[in-house]
């Protein structure tokens, strides 16, 4: 392919480039897609594709025509005859759009489409009329490709969630230098993808007149941060964005001051080597006085990083202020939703002590009941021993070695097996009369005072 002077020569070209038979077909006019639909398809695809890539190498988000034409013309007599079926098929898939209708109205929105009808088409119109436009304004016309900006302003906004900047205001032409030395983007597209990041609500723009006094141009640039999402530019982030401004520009007097001094101190050691006194000592005045200044910028800048640093407390505190608020908000629908008030808990411990007491007094008297079951003991065994000894064969007759003592000497306490003895009155006069006492104690008269009443009472 010869070489062509206004196309940018380090453009990367595709391989099917080389080929020159094919390149004059893909610059050919489209023709009907009915006869030969795959020939069209992929000859439509090529220069969607080679127009993407073309736009991301120039790091622009729109085009034109006449652009198209220079940067991909076959020598200086054929150029592309096919772009104006490649721009209405991109323009009947909604993958272009006008420079002038995106910038009114980036989200194509029904307001946009309200002012496009009724206010911008007619003046446009209009302003066709008087100038007379020509073929070549018409291939001058400029058209933003959607996918493009979608790609950029995605990648800016992921470069805005990395720090330093979330939270920050941003001086545009200090915010475009740094963001250029990252994203290959032109400054048109740069300002473009700004203004669609401002209506879709990720970023917030103050703008002030130009130079000319007609256009507003965009000043200062908001990035928010997830924990403060507002985008409006308040009064007090022009405060600190000032205060900011300020700082930058004392630190670099400061440091141009230190070079003067070091300079004039140079100055006068040198006059002190030829001898000129008295010119050394206007330089080391000119020291002093710059020392005096440097002194004055250093407390001017030590005053503002102290108003920097308490309006940053200030938010800090702001914030952990909002944190104890939504904190104690959801502590007291916590409570309310369990129902925790003071007289609940009250009712609830009390009712808990009784209960325990009320636990406590049935268990002690539980664990005092004490049942007397002597006699039904005592029947049983008697019972008891009685089959016992009828099974080894002894007397059923035989006492139980649990009887109790009446106070009967008919029964046995000793720890012997006792048993009641059946006397009759006779063997017991027989038995007293039997018994040897002497004639003079007591007990012998006693014993026969008894015995003859015992008598008395037998008869």
């Amino acid at each position: 392919m010869p070489d062509n002077p206004a196309a940018p020569k380090s453009f990367p070209y595709p391989p099917i480039w080389k080929d020159e038979a094919r390149v004059q077909v893909l610059l050919a006019p489209f023709r009907e897609r009915d006869v030969n639909p795959e020939n069209y398809d992929s000859k439509m695809k090529f220069w969607k594709d080679i127009i993407v890539e073309y736009c991301l190498f120039r790091g622009k988000t729109y085009f034109c025509k006449q652009e198209l034409q220079q940067t991909f013309a076959l020598g200086r007599n054929r150029i592309p005859a096919c772009l104006d079926t490649v721009f209405d098929e991109l323009t009947r898939l909604g993958l272009i759009r006008s420079r002038n209708d995106y910038e009114s109205d980036p989200l194509n929105s029904w307001s946009g489409w309200a002012v496009n009808k009724f206010w911008r088409t007619p003046l446009n119109k209009v302003k066709n009329v008087f100038l007379a436009s020509s073929l070549v304004e018409k291939d001058l016309e400029e058209f933003v490709h959607l996918e493009v900006i979608k790609k950029y302003c995605s990648d800016l906004q992921v470069l805005f969630e990395k720090p330093p900047y979330p939270g920050t205001l941003h001086h545009y032409g200090e915010l475009k230098d740094r963001v250029a030395a990252v994203i290959n983007l032109s400054e048109g597209s740069f300002h473009m993808c700004l203004e669609t990041l401002n209506v879709l609500q990720k970023i917030g723009l103050s703008r002030t007149e130009g130079t000319d006094g007609s256009n507003l141009t965009i000043h200062l640039v908001k990035i928010p941060s997830k924990s403060e999402s507002a985008i409006i530019i308040t009064e007090s982030d022009h405060a600190i964005h000032n205060l900011l401004v300020t700082k930058q520009v004392l630190l670099k007097q400061l440091e141009s001051i230190e070079k003067e001094i070091l300079e004039n101190e140079e100055k006068a050691r040198l006059y002190v080597r030829d001898n000129k006194r008295m010119l050394a000592k206007t330089y080391l005045r000119k020291k002093h006085l710059l020392e005096k200044n440097h002194e004055k910028r250093s407390n001017a800048l030590h005053n503002i990083e102290v108003l920097i640093s308490n309006v940053d407390d200030a938010k800090s505190n702001g914030i952990v202020l909002e944190a104890y608020k939504y904190g104690s908000k959801a502590l007291q629908d916590a409570l309310t939703k369990s129902n925790l008030t003071f007289d609940n808990v009250e009712e609830v411990v009390s009712d808990v002590r009784e209960t325990v007491e009320m636990s406590n007094e049935l268990q002690d008297s539980l664990g005092n009941i004490k049942f007397n079951e002597s006699t039904s003991i005592d029947d049983n065994d008697d019972e008891l021993e009685r089959e016992l000894r009828e099974l080894l064969g002894q007397p059923s007759e035989m006492a139980s070695p649990k009887a109790k003592n009446e106070g009967n000497n008919n029964y046995m306490t000793d720890g012997q097996v006792s048993h009641k003895v059946e006397i009759s009155d006779a063997e017991l006069i027989a038995m007293l009369d039997a018994l040897d006492v002497e004639n003079s104690s007591p007990s012998h008269d006693a014993s026969s005072t008894t015995t003859n009443v015992y008598r008395e009472h037998a008869n």
